[in-house]
This record gives C-alpha cells, sequence and structure tokens, in this order.
C-alpha cells in the first residue's frame, strides 16, 4: 500500500532552492559562452584610455601644444632631471634608437616631461637636454599643468624625502608611444633591444 511522503521542511526546502539556483547559474554560464564565441562584425575600436591633451613651456623656447602634433606619431617619456640613473639611461637609448631610425629613413617626435616643475624650469631643462637627441624635447609647467598631463597619462608619482631635507621622485618607467591621432599604441619596449622598438615606431609612421 503506497504512502504519502513525509512533508517537506523549510530547511529543505531552501536547500532545493539553492541546487536550483546553482544549475541555473550553471546553463547561463554555458549559454553566454556560446554567445561569446559566436562571430561578430568588425571591432570598434575602444577610446584611448591614456594620453591627452597638454600646452607646456618648451625646452627650445615657446610653449608646445600637443593640437600642433595631430597627424604626427610621438614618444611621451615622464621624469626628473635630477633622476640619478633611469631617466638619463633612458633619454640616452631614446637617442640611440632615434638616430638608428633617422639611418632607416623614419623620424619621430620625443617629449620629455618634467615631474618636478619646482626645478626644472625651461633653462634646466635646455640644458638637461642638450645632451641628448635634438628630437627629444623637454617639457615643463606649473605644478597644477603638469599633473593634470601626468593624471591623463596615468602615471605615478612620489616625492621621497632624502637626508638634508632633499628629495627624490618615485615615478612610472615607461616610454609612450602614441600614434598620429594621439592615442596610446603601448610601451616601447627599449629592454628587448632596438630591432623590436624601431618596428613598433615604423608599424605606425
Amino acid at each position: 500500500m503506497a504512502t504519502d511522503p513525509p512533508p517537506v521542511t523549510p530547511a529543505q526546502r531552501r536547500a532545493g532552492y539553492g541546487i536550483l539556483a546553482v544549475v541555473l547559474v550553471g546553463i547561463l554560464g554555458i549559454a553566454g559562452g556560446v554567445v561569446a564565441s559566436l562571430p561578430r562584425g568588425p571591432a570598434k575600436p575602444a577610446m584611448s584610455v591614456v594620453g591627452g591633451p597638454f600646452r607646456l613651456q618648451s625646452s627650445k623656447g615657446g610653449i608646445l601644444d600637443s593640437a600642433t602634433l595631430a597627424g604626427k606619431p610621438f614618444l611621451v617619456f615622464f621624469g626628473f632631471t635630477r633622476c640619478p640613473n633611469v631617466c638619463p639611461t633612458t633619454l640616452a637609448d631614446l637617442t640611440n634608437l632615434i638616430d638608428d631610425l633617422h639611418k632607416a629613413g623614419g623620424d619621430i617626435g620625443a617629449y620629455y616631461i618634467t615631474l618636478d616643475p619646482e626645478r626644472d624650469d625651461v633653462a634646466v631643462l635646455r640644458d638637461y637636454m642638450g645632451s641628448f637627441s635634438d628630437s627629444i624635447t623637454g617639457l615643463t609647467g606649473t605644478r597644477a599643468e603638469i599633473d593634470r598631463v601626468a593624471r591623463s597619462y596615468r602615471v605615478f608619482s612620489k616625492k621621497v624625502p632624502l637626508p638634508g631635507g632633499d628629495y627624490t621622485l618615485e615615478h612610472t618607467l615607461m616610454v609612450y608611444l602614441m600614434d598620429r591621432d594621439g592615442a596610446f599604441v603601448g610601451p616601447l619596449d627599449l629592454a628587448a633591444g632596438h630591432g623590436l622598438a624601431l618596428r613598433q615606431i615604423q608599424a605606425i609612421l
């Protein structure tokens, strides 16, 4: 003789709902994976979230407005003239790279933006940039102008106190490769040798 099943307790009911929810999530995940794998139309390029306009004092005199760079790929590097080794080493490497690019029939402008405008005025930058390629221009401005550009390029910078009341800076170490529309292409890979870096630049000229 058949007997009625025992009544379902609230705890069992909640457990059943939980299992059902897991099953549904799994089904939706599979469905989402199928949809994601379906062929789509051409992807639209995403708007660059790195970089932006700037208008700063140039080590070559006057004001450099990034609007004048429209149609020209360029490089951007942030640092400060009292940087003990990384900045001058990178600028020297860029100088050699740009020389190699010239020999290959190409050219690109590079802009060294100081993160220490209180000490790096136009005169200081002019003297400092004299040791590197003429294709590299030093840029400075007010603290507010420099901070605004640094934010747009997602640059980290931090003052580090030194004995005697002096200070140095910790900052982002990257050469930004920008295309002719002023959009960020990616970091210039100097560590892998000039061959790759040259090809990166030549690909957007």
